[in-house]
């Protein structure tokens, strides 16, 4: 009997040192690694749901505003905070790194409406004859427009010394730097979905659309380059059509910027009528005062 028992316990270690040998090992080091694969863990996306949260929005954009970049008065917002008269009709989020905990980039959806009053878009006083119910090649009141698109220069100069992304070689690290837009992009979807915008307006940086177009994440141009902060590039795309051809051109990406289909799921055809039936499961912020409230979706 004892050597039954002690046959049956080194098979047993067998046979559970085979299925250990078997099962996906998910190192940042194995060639087929990808490296977004440990995105996610590395940054977090949040939609401010408080009047703290959006102050800390409006921090980060004093840093990349007034001081990275020098486009407004740091002089004109000694309470060191950036904001504007389009602040009142959007919904702000916030892109924190995991290990620091610190709050490293913003982004907000300015909206086409604010508690049912019909609201200006920035990219309104920039191509006014281009945005108008008449000539504009999107349903403007379905369109959010991104805007205060905004990384802070110093966190580039991070070098990983704990968390996740301390087994990460360098190599690694400067390919995670070069995706950290795709969290800012991920809020966008996130909060697209919840305020039931379909489309997409903004006024980009040409070398920001070219980073975002290698990642499958396509704009279309609205007419020529126009003088707005430096030479920026009016443009707008369709959420649900470009998300579909993300996910044909660079599935890992959007696995990234959907939560793996769980703020936008894979429609197929590109229409946002699909997120009907998701959109009933989820909750909306209602915008007070440019903060937002949680409320069931009407």
């Amino acid at each position: 009997m004892a050597n039954n028992s002690s046959s049956n316990r080194n098979s047993l270690i067998s046979e559970a040192t085979h299925l250990q040998l078997e099962m996906p090992q998910h190192s940042c080091q194995q060639p087929s690694f990808n490296i977004l694969n440990c995105y996610n863990e590395i940054f977090s996306s949040s939609i401010a749901t408080s009047q703290e949260m959006c102050e800390a929005c409006f921090r980060i954009r004093f840093q990349t505003y007034c001081i990275d970049n020098g486009f407004e008065d740091p002089a004109s917002r000694p309470d060191g905070l950036e904001r504007d008269e389009f602040d009142s009709h959007s919904v702000h989020s916030i892109l924190t790194h995991n290990a620091t905990g610190d709050a490293i980039g913003t982004v907000r959806l300015v909206l086409p409406d604010q508690d049912g009053w019909r609201r200006a878009l920035p990219i309104q006083r920039v191509a006014s004859a281009l945005v108008t119910d008449r000539t504009a090649p999107f349903p403007i009141m379905r369109t959010a427009e991104i805007s205060r698109f905004s990384i802070v220069k110093s966190f580039r100069n991070y070098v990983p010394d704990r968390g996740f992304e301390a087994r990460l070689s360098s190599d690694e690290w400067r390919k995670i730097l070069i995706h950290l837009p795709l969290g800012l992009i991920k809020s966008c979807v996130e909060m697209s979905a919840r305020e039931e915008m379909s489309h997409w307006a903004a006024v980009m940086e040409p070398a920001l659309l070219r980073l975002l177009t290698r990642l499958g994440i396509h704009f279309n141009p609205l007419g020529s380059l126009v003088e707005h902060h430096g030479r920026r590039q009016p443009c707008w795309t369709d959420v649900g059509t470009m998300l579909d051809r993300v996910h044909a051109e660079r599935p890992d990406v959007w696995n990234v910027i959907t939560d793996g289909g769980e703020l936008w799921p894979q429609s197929g055809n590109g229409t946002f009528e699909n997120l009907a039936r998701h959109r009933e499961s989820t909750t909306k912020p209602s915008r007070q005062g440019g903060v937002d409230e949680f409320r069931p979706v009407p």
